[in-house]
């Protein structure tokens, strides 16, 4: 990026450490002050990435979210406040950024990026940094940002993992690779922070360090992750880095696993992803299937179920009322203590079947109510 004009006095004595910085300095920051970012997710990862984008002096922020605030949010998302639930992720977002930065121009995206405007939604852009959380979002940015020619900084987030790179269609010395070339053709959607939880300052980790690979690759320091996969362990606050290989390469099709794994780990693709969009359980070939508690599901319109004698069948689907004769609740609300009171009234040692559209969100309720006491509690998908 080519610097765009001096730096004045005050924005001078707020990047005097920048300005301090073996090999840093002056035109690093001018650098930044001309660039136009674009972040694509106001969530746990896409917070502290502007926020410290903003602080660093990146002159141009977007900010892509369709969502709004909710409560469940604030244990990681460190932009927003509880005063911002209810109010636009872009929003809430806009307005801290240009709090901790005033200078900073902030330009709200309240989309959701797909195929059809990913192109002209990137465009104009110097850098996409990639925060999203569905395979469908991560897949139209690196088609979109490879046609433009931009560079991706991306991470994700998953329970206790998460990974970073830097992939750009254009990169130099053989290091042009793309998110697809890693990970392979779009998979189905698959878990969530929402179906299996996150540590919230492995969030901050991972975010803080898609900064500095952003910073990096907008002022030409240091080594930015081309060519390379970071893979964070917050068990052991240990990072591995796997070497990855172009397109034709030897290495060709290897993928990375959410895990940390190495590429060519089974299931190939990476990360944090939608709820409920990962097929889970087997249909046969009439299209029923049959649960560990007794409990024959039936896919297509209006799923039914018939559980054993004496088994509780508790729905925390998407649709309240779509299992009849099922006990609903929301998967948020079993997080929060707050349960049904079929549930309460059921003896801890009595059968209970959780079920779901697609198995994700039950298994994160069976876990839920196992620590809560419940022993003998299974989980199941009722559509195949």
């Amino acid at each position: 990026m080519t610097p765009a004009g001096g730096l004045g006095p005050a924005e001078r004595r707020r990047a005097a450490r920048h300005l301090l910085l073996d090999g840093f300095g002056v035109a690093a920051q001018e650098r930044l002050a001309a660039a136009r970012v674009v972040v694509v997710g106001a969530g746990g990862l896409g917070s502290p990435v502007l926020q410290y984008l903003a602080a660093a002096g990146v002159g141009t922020l977007g900010v892509i979210d369709d969502d709004a605030v909710e409560t469940s949010n604030l244990q990681r998302q460190v932009l927003h406040t509880a005063a911002d639930v209810g109010r636009a992720k872009t929003d809430s977002a806009a307005d801290a950024l240009r709090a901790l930065a005033p200078e900073v121009r902030v330009i709200a995206h309240r989309d959701r990026l797909t195929r059809e405007n990913a192109a002209s939604t990137l465009a104009g852009y110097h850098l996409v940094v990639d925060g999203s959380d569905t395979f469908e979002t991560r897949y139209a940015v690196s088609d979109a940002a490879a046609a433009l020619g931009l560079p991706v900084v991306w991470g994700t987030v998953l329970g206790w993992d998460g990974q970073v790179s830097v992939f750009w269609s254009a990169a130099p010395d053989g290091r042009a690779i793309t998110y697809p070339d890693v990970f392979g053709p779009q998979p189905p959607e698959g878990e969530s922070c929402a179906t299996v939880g996150v540590l919230s300052p492995a969030c901050g980790v991972v975010g803080s360090t898609m900064a500095v690979e952003a910073v990096k690759v907008l002022t030409g320091t240091g080594d930015p992750a081309l060519g390379r996969l970071l893979a964070y362990d917050a068990r052991t606050s240990g990072w591995d880095t796997i070497t990855l290989a172009a397109p034709g390469g030897a290495d060709e099709g290897a993928g990375a696993s959410s895990e940390g794994g190495a590429p060519g780990h089974a299931g190939g693709a990476a990360g944090l992803t939608g709820d409920e969009a990962d097929p889970a359980g087997s249909a046969d070939s009439a299209g029923g299937a049959v649960a560990s508690g007794g409990v024959t599901a039936t896919p297509s319109d209006g799923p039914a179920v018939a559980p054993a004698p004496g088994v509780l069948l508790l729905d925390v689907g998407l649709r309240p009322g779509a299992v009849p004769g099922a006990v609903f609740a929301r998967l948020e609300d079993l997080a929060a203590g707050n349960f049904p009171a079929e549930l309460l009234d059921h003896p801890l040692d009595g059968p209970v079947l959780v079920v779901c559209e697609r198995g994700l969100r039950s298994r994160g309720a069976e876990q839920l109510l196992r620590a809560e006491g419940w022993r003998d509690v299974t989980s199941h998908a009722i559509l195949g």
